[in-house]
């Protein structure tokens, strides 16, 4: 009999995945966690088959949950569902993973034939399960030195809301000043590269130093563009174009 322990903060998705999961491994013994915390200590006195867990979750996130985990078992099977892909996210797990684990990541927003095939890969079979989304995301994180850290792209998504440096300030609880390092750091890295004709057509084109800076992560997949597409903002004509995104309308 297969132990199986879930460990999703959000009630309606813990009991999915739970019926998923009882639907998919006859007989499995399935325990559940509402937070990183508690789903820490019920891995370590459960000793599970398979930990299937969220990544953003309140008190402990996923991943630093799984370092902890694999710290006690390096073999341990975890199997990531979360809607997030974003490359901080990835680049922290590959940071993290043993050799010897056998893991996977499947997205929420995916069907649950996938959320299965990625069960049965992990628990039954032994082999990794990565979403090819994920996977891409994987490589161009080998292909490249560039990539955004957890700040970077907090203050890409903030840019992109069309925040002022003040009101960034306040959602961030910095300085003005501290923000505007923060602009002067992500610019450095995805503007500076360009030369000064293309800089000055640029700002011509797109009006605003900022909004170019977004459209720069977006094209080089920094940025998630169905995440900045949610934002309801000035780019979402152009995200249409570009990525084939549907803009939402939430009235």
């Amino acid at each position: 009999m297969a132990r199986i322990l879930v460990i999703e903060d959000v009630s309606a998705l813990r009991q999915h995945a739970a019926k998923v999961i009882a639907e998919t491994v006859e007989g499995a013994e399935i325990s559940t966690a509402e937070n990183g915390q508690d789903g820490l200590r019920l891995a370590r006195t459960l000793n599970p088959d398979l930990i299937v867990m969220d990544i953003a979750m309140p008190e402990l996130n996923g991943i630093k949950a799984a370092q902890q985990i694999w710290a006690d078992v390096p073999s341990r099977k975890i199997l990531f569902w979360s809607q997030y892909h974003r490359e901080a996210y990835v680049r922290e797990l590959g940071r993290i993973v043993p050799d010897e684990a056998i893991h996977g990541y499947v997205l929420k927003s995916e069907p649950d034939s996938k959320f299965v095939d990625a069960i049965t890969s992990v628990l039954v079979h032994s082999n990794p399960y990565i979403d090819p989304i994920v996977r891409g995301v994987q490589e161009r994180l080998r292909s490249k030195d560039n990539a955004l850290s957890d700040i970077e792209y907090e203050t890409l998504l903030d840019v992109a809301t069309g925040l002022t440096d003040k009101a960034i300030a306040q959602r961030r609880h910095l300085s003005v000043r501290g923000v505007q390092n923060r602009l002067s750091m992500v610019l450095d890295k995805l503007v500076k590269g360009l030369d000064a004709h293309l800089r000055e057509t640029a700002q011509k084109e797109i009006f605003n130093p900022r909004t170019r800076v977004v459209f720069e992560a977006l094209k080089r997949g920094l940025l998630d563009p169905e995440e900045v597409a949610a934002l309801e903002n000035g780019v979402a004509d152009w995200l249409s174009d570009e990525f084939a995104i549907e803009r939402v309308d939430k009235r």
